[in-house]
């Protein structure tokens, strides 16, 4: 062998000797990330029972009479809807599915001047049939922070009825009286008292 021939060889073998034995991977098993186990997902909390408070604090005497008179009185109270045969058939039907309830009537004794609040909880398809319903009959409705309104006036040979609906969530108020001005003041005035009975729902 000659010298050149030698000193080739040597090379070849001084450069196999650099290649690392074994895998062919510059990762070793041990090092490979292993999938870890799907976290267990946290059940959302149960809401709290929803609470109508009595209407004495949904809506205080001092209240009522800055919306309507000096001389308006609480003329009513019942923890029911009451039918009477002249609401549109989705209101009927919410009156009639609704779990809890409560109904208040404010006016001036022996005049024309009142109104009244109606709450209750409203589930699917109520909800979806109501506001639909309501809709097709011309009432005009605007949505702002998940609070959806819908309001309606009409005259008769009586005068001015208006009619306030708020939908949010699973909760209804609908509020009637003799101006749409006092039936979304009644009504907000009302949301406003919910939210604070009920703080764990995001009304």
């Amino acid at each position: 062998m000659t010298a050149a021939a030698a000193s080739a060889l040597i090379a070849v073998l001084a450069l196999a000797g650099c290649v690392p034995s074994g895998s062919t991977s510059s990762t070793s098993s041990s090092s490979v990330p292993t999938a870890s186990s799907t976290p267990s997902s946290t059940p959302l909390p149960t809401p709290e029972p929803l609470i109508i408070p009595g209407c004495d604090t949904l809506l205080p005497l001092s209240t009522a009479k800055g919306l309507l008179s000096t001389s308006t009185q609480k003329l009513d109270e019942q923890d029911s809807f009451t039918l009477n045969g002249g609401e549109l058939p989705e209101i009927a039907a919410v009156m009639t599915d609704a779990t809890i309830a409560k109904n208040c009537i404010w006016g001036v004794p022996n005049s024309d001047g009142y109104f009244s609040v109606a709450i209750g909880d409203i589930a699917e398809p109520d909800l979806s049939d109501l506001k639909g319903a309501l809709a097709a009959s011309g009432y005009q409705g605007t949505t702002i922070n998940n609070v959806a309104t819908l309001e309606f006036t009409t005259e008769n040979e009586i005068g001015t009825t208006a009619a306030t609906h708020l939908f949010t969530g699973d909760l209804w108020i609908h509020a009637t009286g003799t101006s749409v001005d006092l039936t979304n003041a009644a009504a907000t005035a009302v949301l406003d008292q919910m939210r604070l009975a009920n703080p764990t729902r995001t009304y």
